[in-house]
């Protein structure tokens, strides 16, 4: 992820869950407009159900808001790997 990496604070909604994240941003295929990134400071407790959830949205400090999935990844550690729907929600250029 080296296009249009970005940091974050941002709220992550799981079902009627409301968490307070960071968030590093980026576009995967740059080309194809695929974005996505990692969550961290998922609380520990909470980390196999975002891993899990069909849905997920991301709010970030802009008030911009998307749906994003998770991705299989390493089971150790508070972070959550994503790819997200619709338009990148930040700059890239």
């Amino acid at each position: 992820m080296a296009a249009g990496l970005c940091c974050d604070d941002a709220l992550l909604f799981v079902g009627d869950q409301q968490i307070a994240v960071e968030v590093d941003l980026g576009l995967l295929l740059p080309d194809l407009g695929v974005w996505g990134g990692v969550l961290h400071g998922i609380p520990q407790q909470l980390v196999d159900h975002v891993r899990c959830a069909h849905e997920l949205r991301v709010r970030l400090s802009s008030g911009q808001e998307r749906r994003i999935r998770p991705l299989a990844g390493p089971l150790d550690g508070a972070a959550v790997s994503f790819v997200g729907e619709g338009t990148a929600p930040f700059q890239t250029g």
